[in-house]
């Protein structure tokens, strides 16, 4: 059964609600906490093995977090756990992050976004909100991120920043909330690189040349 044809207004724009049709159970994908919502352009559904794939501008939004792809898939959405993947012009953003990447796949559990993995040539990764204005970003061929406990992990040709410091390897491990970094993590091989950005906020400006205290 295709969605298409039981419901033609949907291949101009998709936008489900389901709490506001009917009543969730604590446990459903769509909870009362936060709305799961979709856009897209078409939308081609097996209603029967509860497959879906979302075509054109796709977003999809709970709350502050939001997906947005030219293309996404998924499964399961009536359960539990839903999986999607999602291809081209992948971006991410929840209250703690922002992800840009080439294709990226997401699991969402009771309702909530738990788990995505970005992958791209490279996928970028810029912290929102930083502590202080700190600039804390970096890319990578894979990031993993997981929102519930706000770590996220970069491997793959790894480039990360905090603060104009940074640090490269095999793998990063950043802890968004607790701003910790680890550098090839117990197991991991190969070597550390980090630069180090010296403080400039208690030097003074340099002479110019030729001036001095005598007069």
């Amino acid at each position: 059964m295709r969605f298409a044809s039981i419901f033609p207004l949907l291949l101009s724009i998709l936008v489900v609600d389901v709490a506001a049709a009917a009543a969730p159970r604590p446990n459903q994908l769509f909870n009362p906490q936060g709305n799961l919502k979709f856009d897209a352009d078409v939308v081609d559904s097996d209603l029967r093995n509860d497959s879906h794939v979302f075509g054109g501008n796709v977003k999809v939004t709970q709350g502050v977090t939001f997906i947005e792809a030219d293309r996404a898939t998924a499964s399961k959405l009536q359960s539990p756990r839903s999986n999607w993947t999602f291809d081209r012009g992948v971006h991410i953003q929840t209250a703690d992050a922002d992800l840009k990447s080439n294709t990226a796949t997401a699991d969402f559990v009771d309702g909530k976004i738990g788990t995505a993995v970005a992958k791209g040539t490279p996928a970028f990764f810029e912290q929102r909100r930083g502590a202080d204005g700190k600039l804390v970003r970096g890319r990578a061929g894979v990031i993993d991120y997981d929102v519930s406990k706000g770590v996220v992990r970069l491997s793959d040709n790894v480039w990360f920043s905090y603060a104009g410091n940074e640090f490269r390897g095999n793998v990063v491990v950043y802890n968004i909330r607790d701003e910790r970094v680890t550098v090839n993590p117990a197991g991991e091989k190969g070597r550390v690189n980090i630069t180090i950005k010296p403080s400039t906020a208690d030097k003074k400006p340099a002479a110019p040349a030729g001036s001095g205290d005598g007069a």
